[in-house]
């Protein structure tokens, strides 16, 4: 159904997963870790959420900081209150969920669960000053907290806190008025439909952002991507989509004269409404960045930037790769692996010239490159980050570390986690910049989640929160699996303001391609609903057993910080895999949710498609 285009909203009917514990996944509390299913929570003596074959052997001593959970045992081997339509077989796959809700399945009880005396129901998220500029809406709303806090729901992984003050649990932040729509924690009980042909030819890599924006004033979706074959291969394509009426996706080229490669994808920005920003590199490919600017109903010519001055191509005669495009009053950000193949800022004010800034970090290189990084701004003075240390194929040592950027009109600071300045950026952070290990260091290589212990770390997604929330999404290697196709595993760290924590997610499974042992479906975190995420892969998450023969994309939904989640699926009995999930910003009751899908062979050979859905509810 290549030519069929549709506009699908999300049932309105919800179950708040505050009442159940059904759909968790099986997998035991990492070893050192808090227990997030099956311990009392702090002063209180917890009554239910009862994990379902721990498989990963429960911690000893552990407990949770919230208050008083008083749901129902989660049944042995099935799950309780599977929202398929009808009755759910005792551990079964239960497939695309649907229809009325289920029933209860024998040998386990959902009495429902309370919200814990400890925590409070919060309405509203905050608003940041000035809020995403061009968007004219005031900021991102993310509802504030909405959910239950210190519940008890139920066996999914174990959370461990890797440094900081301890929390106390209890409310989420309280906030203003949100800028367009509260998100709850809600689990969807109908199946989204089919997903809209955005784009017939065209894939992305996951390090260039925003791929995607929402234009809300203008009611427009804008995706960026690279076709491959034929006459358009190699090509910098976007398409624009009209929300409101729909119809046929309007693609245009960009951008041409580079190899066919996914990590030539363009990156985004707004300036106003109707008027966007496109700039993406070569894959070590030359010292280019290349830029066009949409503006009265067209886009106009390529433009080029030209890093050789500032030090490409490196001795090993490595050049430039990716470009990440964030925003702040008066001048837009873009993030290169430049200079000594470490993440360099230029930035522009408007899209007509740029200007090299300094360096980010500089990582004594491993192997190929000198890290990988993830990036989430504010638009208006921050700028968060996920890196590594290499590739992780280069490095067993690879772990996840979190920093920040404060900008001014005067100056670029960089911090960790906790607010502690680590450097600034420069001229003279060319040489002066912080290596990625003097930051918060999220999860180390050799550390245990889930019952196993995860190296050769990698980043998929970082998001913060307007109440200072962040949340990253990523992935390791199970120890000692081998090195040509390891076992790999999701993982869920988020930050609650002063400590890190967590959480195991599923099984990455297999490699996407034979050149690249660590490629995966990938996950996305809701960039406007903290109890969100959506992950790429072919293992059931409700039992990390049950595979399916492609990709499917997944939806995960926290009703208590991440510390467990209920699984929607939003794919099934697919022909082809399902990969690379990505969720634009759109502040309002809505989301887009977009991937590619098709068959990958490698970043410069695969025959995808761009589709997505548009939902109702953030």
């Amino acid at each position: 159904m290549e030519n069929a285009f549709c506009l699908v909203l999300l049932a309105s009917t919800v179950l708040a997963c505050s009442s159940s514990s059904d759909n968790q996944n099986n997998a035991g509390a990492g070893s050192g870790g808090d227990s997030l299913g099956g311990s009392s929570a702090t002063g209180a003596q917890s009554s239910g959420g009862s994990a379902a074959s721990n498989t990963g052997g429960a911690p000893s001593g552990g407990t949770s900081s919230g208050g008083v959970a008083s749901g129902g045992l989660s049944p042995t081997g099935g799950n309780s209150g599977e929202l398929t339509g009808g009755a759910t077989s005792n551990g079964g796959d239960t497939g695309l969920v649907g229809g009325g809700g289920g029933t209860t399945p024998a040998g386990g009880t959902s009495a429902g669960g309370t919200t814990p005396a400890g925590g409070t129901t919060q309405s509203g998220g905050r608003q940041p000053t000035g809020g995403r500029t061009g968007t004219g809406t005031g900021g991102r709303s993310t509802g504030g907290g909405g959910g239950t806090s210190g519940e008890t729901t139920g066996g999914n992984g174990g959370a461990t806190d890797t440094g900081g003050a301890t929390s106390s649990g209890g409310a989420e932040p309280t906030g203003g008025t949100g800028g367009g729509g509260t998100p709850t924690c809600e689990v969807p009980t109908a199946a989204p439909g089919e997903p809209i042909v955005f784009n017939d030819n065209g894939g992305w890599c996951w390090y260039q952002d925003e791929r995607v924006l929402v234009d809300v004033e203008a009611n427009k979706l804008i995706i960026g991507s690279v076709a491959i074959g034929g006459s358009r291969g190699g090509q910098q394509e976007a398409v624009i989509y009209d929300l409101a009426g729909g119809g046929n996706p309007q693609r245009a080229t960009i951008g041409r004269g580079l190899g066919p490669d996914d990590h030539n994808t363009p990156a985004l920005v707004q300036l106003s409404s109707g008027k966007y920003l496109a700039v993406w590199t070569g894959h070590n490919e030359n010292c280019n960045s290349y830029y066009n600017v949409y503006n009265n109903g067209s886009w106009g010519s390529q433009q080029t930037f030209d890093w050789g001055p500032i030090g490409c191509p490196t001795p090993d005669n490595r050049t430039i790769s990716y470009s990440n495009l964030w925003q702040m009053p008066g001048r837009i950000f873009n993030f290169v692996r430049s200079f000594e193949t470490s993440p360099n800022l230029a930035t522009t004010p408007d899209g007509s010239t740029f200007a090299y800034v300094g360096r980010l970090t500089a990582t004594p290189q491993v192997g190929y490159v000198r890290g990988y990084y993830k990036y989430w701004g504010n638009n208006v003075d921050r700028i968060d980050f996920c890196g590594t240390e290499s590739h992780p194929r280069d490095n067993s040592k690879n772990s996840l570390y979190h920093g920040y950027i404060k900008a001014t009109e005067s100056s670029i600071t960089t911090y960790d986690s906790a607010g502690t300045q680590k450097g600034t950026i420069d001229q003279a952070s060319k040489s002066g910049a912080p290596s990625i290990t003097a930051f918060t260091k999220l999860f180390g290589s050799g550390d245990q989640i889930g019952g196993v212990t995860l190296t050769n770390m990698w980043n998929h997604d970082i998001v913060r929160y307007d109440d200072g929330t962040v949340v990253v999404l990523g992935q390791g290697r199970v120890s000692g699996t081998g090195s040509d196709d390891p076992d790999k595993r999701f993982i869920y760290l988020r930050f609650d303001g002063s400590k890190w924590s967590t959480t195991y997610l599923v099984k990455g499974g297999s490699k996407l391609y034979n050149d690249e042992q660590d490629y995966t479906g990938l996950s996305a975190a809701h960039p406007n609903n903290p109890y969100t995420i959506y992950v790429s892969t072919r293992f059931d998450p409700r039992d990390d057993t049950t595979q399916s023969s492609k990709r499917e994309i997944w939806r995960g939904t926290t009703c208590d910080q991440g510390k467990t989640f209920t699984w929607t699926q939003i794919t099934k009995n697919s022909t082809e895999d399902n990969i690379r999930p990505v969720v634009p910003y759109w502040p309002g009751n809505k989301t887009a949710l977009l991937w590619m899908r098709g068959n990958y062979l490698s970043a410069q050979t695969y025959q995808t498609k761009v589709v997505g859905l548009i939902l109702d509810g953030p």
